[in-house]
């Protein structure tokens, strides 16, 4: 890569491999480790493993997962956590729509609220 004509680093191509890592301040690390590194649990390291196995068959279900090493080494219980985590998510049962509908009855609806809509409406 050529220098810059005004002789500033543009940074592009810097890594850990080139030894690029730099501190939230911008100086250079001192340790030859990437910034981004860190160090999970040796459970979690497991856990993930188990995770992504290639062979749909080699993995296990959700239910074999929940009685995993990594769940069982948190301070509170998955019965307590997981439905906090999940509290965002809307249950398919919460949808209004579960029932089937007439395709007739639906593209009527939708048709009737495009013709109603102006391009200037319309947000991009």
């Amino acid at each position: 890569m050529k220098p810059s004509r005004s002789g500033a680093d543009s940074g592009i191509c810097e890594g850990p491999s080139t030894g690029g890592a730099h501190h939230s301040n911008g100086e250079p690390s001192s340790s030859g480790s990437h910034p981004y590194s860190r160090t999970f649990s040796p459970h979690f390291h497991a856990f993930v493993e188990l995770c992504l196995q290639r062979d749909p068959e080699k993995r296990p279900s959700a239910s074999a997962l929940i009685g995993h090493s990594f769940f069982k080494q948190i301070k509170r219980r998955p019965s307590e956590a997981l439905p906090e985590l999940f509290r965002p998510i809307t249950p398919i049962t919460g949808f209004e729509s579960t029932q089937p509908q007439d395709i007739a009855s639906v593209l009527a609806s939708l048709e009737s609220g495009l013709s109603h809509m102006d391009v200037d409406d319309w947000d991009f």
